[in-house]
């Protein structure tokens, strides 16, 4: 489960995951339901300084298609959206002074949302000869392409990813222009799906299958429409605030992220700070420093790595809350209990029995797992 370590990056804001667990909510779905397998629970939905891994993200859209069942019902809802909705990228896109300058803002910043993919800015005047003989060649409507490259979701999920992020490309492009806007053509890197009749009405352009990349065109002569709201002060204020979150992220997201690999690559052994900092080549004083810095502790990480493995372990295994409590490095039992009751606010059996997970504690009924928590 944790061989991809750019997959275990944790660069999705906790906003994206509360946004999706909300939308099923409104469909009928619990909390739980939502988070199944993702190592999260519905008590980290309010910790708005957490960022989780793309594989979380991941696994979080594949319960909601799974939950939901009804492929394409993304494309059926027409999408409002508004400037604060992408928020700080978002008013550095709509002060920004030409739709160009917004829209290459816009890619040079995507992964401040935790994006599952690069995005890439094709135009006529400014790419490769190979990337211009794959633009169709039409004189006199040429067109700019943004295009998604190394998307990190496969199969369904990946088709939701890309079809979501083009269906609301067309309002926030018409809301930055002031005016009503379409898409020219829709390229898409798989077959043909068995809801493609939804396409029309969702995009309001031609749609092709089996392309080399997934691609929304539109036309290039719009790169030149002077933004109603153009600021340069604020464009040059808000720009650099993104570049500071990004470069923050970065910075954060590959030291956490190292350290969790090298905590996975052991199960059962969790290393001191002072051998992970010799493992990363760092003063154990720096990396705590730097942990402080991004608003954590190794003891933080370390914690978390422990939460979402033993969530797993209940969820898919029947190993018994003593063994897990071994795997995971506790001296005593009661100890495991009582960090998991702290971080889900339920003992493992209780977690268990909720979730509806057959295994070795719930054959034992209410015993001492539960009792120990009552006191």
């Amino acid at each position: 489960m944790y061989a991809n370590t750019r997959l275990d990056k944790r660069g999705v804001p906790m906003g994206q995951i509360l946004n999706s667990v909300q939308a099923l909510s409104a469909r009928g779905f619990t909390q739980e339901q939502a988070l199944v397998g993702t190592g999260l629970v519905p008590a980290d939905l309010q910790n708005f300084d957490l960022r989780v891994s793309y594989r979380q993200r991941i696994q979080l859209l594949g319960n909601m298609l799974a939950l939901i069942n009804d492929n394409g019902f993304w494309l059926d809802y027409p999408n409002e959206v508004s400037i604060s909705d992408y928020g700080l990228l978002g008013y550095a896109m709509m002060s920004s002074a030409t739709l160009d300058k917004a829209v290459q803002i816009g890619v040079k910043y995507h992964r401040m949302a935790g994006s599952l993919f690069n995005l890439a800015f094709l135009r006529e005047d400014n790419i490769a000869r190979e990337d211009a003989r794959a633009l169709p060649q039409n004189p006199e409507r040429p067109q700019a392409v943004l295009r998604l490259e190394n998307v990190l979701a496969k199969g369904e999920v990946g088709q939701y990813v890309a079809e979501s992020l083009f269906v609301d490309l067309a309002p926030l492009i018409s809301l930055l222009l002031g005016k009503p806007f379409q898409p020219l053509e829709i390229h898409l890197s798989y077959p043909k799906p068995e809801y493609a009749e939804r396409y029309e009405q969702a995009f309001g352009c031609p749609v092709y299958f089996n392309k080399p990349f997934s691609e929304f065109h539109f036309d290039a002569a719009l790169l030149n429409h002077q933004l109603a709201e153009a600021d340069s002060s604020t464009a040059q204020t808000c720009e650099e605030s993104c570049r500071k979150v990004l470069n923050q992220l970065d910075i954060g997201v590959d030291i956490i992220a190292n350290i969790c690999h090298l905590l996975l690559s052991t199960p059962g052994e969790f290393p001191k700070l002072d051998a992970i900092a010799s493992k990363l080549s760092i003063g154990t004083r720096t990396l705590r420093r730097r942990l402080k810095g991004l608003g954590t502790s190794y003891q933080k990480i370390l914690d978390d790595v422990k939460k979402e493995l033993a969530i797993e372990y209940l969820q898919t295994t029947t190993l018994s809350v003593q063994e897990i409590s071994d795997l995971l490095g506790y001296s005593e039992v009661t100890n495991f209990r009582r960090a998991f009751v702290k971080w889900v606010q339920l003992s493992p059996y209780q977690y268990r029995k909720k979730i509806g997970v057959p295994g070795e504690a719930n054959s034992q009924g209410t015993g001492a797992d539960d009792l120990s928590n009552m006191t």
